[in-house]
């Protein structure tokens, strides 16, 4: 899967490329220094999406990031003329399990929306105090 309008074709996510009106800021990260031209930006909606994304890339001979939160200071969520697999638009939702004391995040999630989500159980995230970090694990404490 080479041809990339077969890949628009069954991509159900969004497609960002240099031309389009959000494409800076699809590439933007916490650090600048971390920002890579990409040329493609998939905003992923499921699974499916991932591997269609991974064999267009593959067939391509494109490199790939997979972007979370977008926090990575040393660029590993960018990268340069290649595609980046973004999870932060659709995959970032937050379920909690009170019972459990845990939290169940999508892989484009940060620490504000697990704080948020947590709150309304009676929970607190026990990480870092900077929310705008992506969450990759969370432990629950009662306050």
């Amino acid at each position: 899967m080479s041809d990339f309008v077969s890949f628009q074709n069954t991509f159900r996510g969004d497609i960002v490329t240099p031309g389009d009106p959000d494409y800076k800021k699809a590439i933007a990260r916490w650090a600048s220094n971390a920002e890579r031209q990409a040329k493609i930006v998939a905003f992923v909606k499921d699974a499916e999406d991932v591997s269609t994304t991974i064999a267009f890339a593959k067939a391509s001979r494109l490199p790939v990031a997979i972007r979370g939160g977008g926090h990575s200071a040393s660029g590993a969520s960018s990268c340069q003329d290649g595609i980046v697999i973004d999870l932060s638009r659709y995959l970032n939702g937050v379920r909690i399990d009170p019972e459990n004391k845990l939290a169940h995040t999508g892989g484009g999630a940060i620490w504000a929306t697990v704080d948020e989500a947590a709150i309304e159980h009676g929970l607190a995230g026990v990480a870092g105090s900077v929310n705008h970090v992506s969450s990759f694990l969370v432990i629950y404490a009662t306050y």
